[in-house]
């Protein structure tokens, strides 16, 4: 019975052992078909951030023209109103003009000379009210010259980034399609735990390596010694080895060669 126990703990152990070798080859797989993944995004370079800022500074500018010619409008309003009061004021001055040749008194004839005063005030503040509308309105049509000027501008470089990025996006669409389905399915074959220290080692790398072999008895990584000891557990594949220095994952020769493009 001893017996039969102990060669069911042998089968155990080696169970565990493929599922650690498997998901060790699947990191390092995932690593480098992420690696690849990098080198298309690295070879648009900060184009697709580019053409963004340009989308932006379009959307920003076409948004501020907008809002010039509101204001553009409002100005006309406000000089239409006001010539329109001037010309109110003009025809009471008129009917005053006309009731002072009538008056019986000077009193009467006093209260309407104040009433032409008052509409001949209320026309110099309309007419320098109209100056000053006519002044912004000018101002502001300035403004959006130059702002459609800008516009044009930002339109042609974002047309020409457009086509230089979609030049690229074309030549190196379908091999990113096929390393994102690739990269997908090893991320499935490993645990949630182990991805997300993955992708988290692997943000925080310079060079984006999370998973890297053993060069000359060093990590691939950060370059620095592997005692021997931690060398031998990484060959046994028992269990995942991580550097003491970078904290990056470490897989020995073998599962480097089981590698497959």
């Amino acid at each position: 019975m001893a017996e039969k126990k102990s060669v069911k703990n042998v089968i155990n152990e080696e169970q565990v052992e493929i599922s650690i070798e498997q998901k060790l080859e699947a990191l390092y797989t995932l690593q480098q078909v992420d690696s690849k993944i990098d080198k298309i995004r690295a070879y648009r370079g900060e184009l697709p951030l580019e053409v963004q800022d340009l989308e932006d500074e379009v959307a920003g500018l076409e948004t501020r023209i907008g809002n010039f010619q509101e204001d553009t409008k409002r100005f006309t309003t406000d000089i239409t109103n006001y010539k329109i009061k001037i010309k109110e004021a003009e025809a009471l001055i008129k009917k005053y003009e006309e009731q002072q040749n009538n008056v019986r008194n000077n009193r009467e004839y006093d209260s309407i000379s104040k009433e032409i005063e008052y509409q001949q005030l209320d026309i110099q503040l309309s007419e320098k009210k109209i100056r000053e509308a006519t002044a912004k309105s000018e101002e502001i049509n300035t403004k959006i010259a130059e702002a459609q000027q800008r516009l044009e501008e930002r339109k042609n470089d974002l047309a020409a980034k457009k086509e230089e990025l979609n030049s690229i996006v074309e030549e190196t669409q379908k091999e990113e399609e096929a390393l994102l389905k690739r990269s997908s399915e090893c991320e499935g074959m490993i645990e949630e735990r182990l991805l997300v220290a993955y992708k988290r080692i692997r943000k925080n790398a310079r060079n984006g390596l999370a998973v890297v072999g053993i060069n000359r008895d060093a990590c691939g990584g950060c370059f620095n010694k592997i005692p021997p000891q931690h060398q031998l557990d990484i060959c046994t594949h028992k269990k995942i080895i991580v550097c003491e220095y970078c904290g990056r994952i470490l897989v020995d020769k073998a599962i480097i060669d089981n590698y497959k493009e």
